[in-house]
């Protein structure tokens, strides 16, 4: 869905694009022009499939990589794109590996000096047996305990490296803590246990290299308990609101610390940074960095950028720019 709308939005008389898709099996397609809907079941009719990958790649000016999740967002292809030496969009393979896995966010962003909500490290061993991850690497096997004695339920519970809230679980019972961390498991061996709060969420976009700017704040209101991917990209009663219901002073902070965010992983190109504020304490957290965030119409990232004056079609060429400047 972010792929087809960046391709409608794209400066035909300005660029020449080659669309290339991935299928689940890793094969690689140049695809047909005629194509219109990649989220369709006919995105591979007439596909041709790509043999010589590294030396296609190096045969384009710049690429623009729209895959969220493993693989797209995790440094993963971005690595290939290095090696290739081909300029691309977004976020470099240390930044993007980083701001995917939840765990080491947490450890850059509090470096930074950037209130967080609080969290427990579990590890699924390759024996299977699930431990906490204590600051000092220290490790404890008896989760539930742990998780009941620094904030109890409700909890959530989420795949350290798993994109758009795949894997992710909100935990009301205290016996449902290890079934969900078995289910967060089948996602990722690194697994993220925090407190839940009662919380408004809210979001800013960022974009530059050296100088970064950032939007207003967006505010997202899930149809449903939290933001879920269904939430984001399938349900129509989900909605966004721009700017965001909260007083100017929330806005302000939350605008730089955006920014202080970005610069704390090294970030390129662009972000979406996601806070919680608290509704109980007027705490504001930071909760996570997108550095590839969803593009379709009704996107958060897109349209901040849009509140902030620049369109899809000038926020594609200004990506492009800051790839080619990197």
């Amino acid at each position: 869905m972010s792929c087809t709308n960046i391709r409608k939005k794209i400066d035909d008389t300005r660029y020449e694009v080659t669309v290339l898709g991935i299928d689940q099996e890793g094969t690689w397609y140049h695809l047909d022009d005629e194509v219109k809907d990649y989220a369709s079941d006919n995105w591979l009719n007439n596909a041709k499939e790509v043999k010589e990958i590294f030396d296609f790649l190096r045969s384009f000016d710049v690429i623009f990589p729209v895959l969220h999740g493993m693989y797209g967002e995790d440094g993963t292809i971005q690595g290939l794109f290095e090696m290739a030496g081909v300029p691309y969009v977004g976020c470099r393979v240390n930044d993007s590996a980083n701001a995917m896995d939840k765990v080491i966010t947490k450890k850059l962003i509090d470096a930074a000096g950037i209130k967080q909500v609080p969290s427990l490290y579990v590890k699924k061993r390759f024996d299977d047996e699930f431990v906490i991850v204590n600051d000092d690497t220290t490790e404890e096997k008896d989760i539930v305990k742990k998780v009941m004695d620094t904030f109890g339920v409700p909890c959530f519970i989420k795949a350290s490296r798993s994109g758009s809230s795949v894997g992710c679980y909100k935990v009301n019972k205290e016996e449902d803590i290890l079934p969900k961390l078995k289910e967060a498991g089948q996602y990722d061996r690194k697994i993220l246990i925090e407190k839940s709060i009662n919380a408004t969420e809210l979001e800013c976009a960022v974009l530059g290299n050296d100088d970064i700017i950032s939007s207003r704040v967006g505010q997202i209101l899930p149809h449903g308990e939290f933001y879920t991917f269904e939430s984001k990209y399938e349900d129509e009663e989900s909605a966004t609101c721009i700017p965001a219901r909260v007083d100017q002073s929330i806005q302000d902070t939350i605008r730089k610390e955006a920014v202080r965010a970005f610069k704390a992983i090294d970030g390129h190109g662009l972000a979406r940074c996601d806070f919680f504020l608290d509704k109980d304490t007027g705490d504001l957290y930071l909760n996570e960095l997108n550095t590839l965030p969803g593009f379709t119409n009704i996107s958060m990232y897109p349209q901040l950028m849009e509140d902030f004056g620049i369109s899809q079609e000038e926020l594609i060429n200004r990506l492009i720019a800051l790839a080619l400047e990197r």
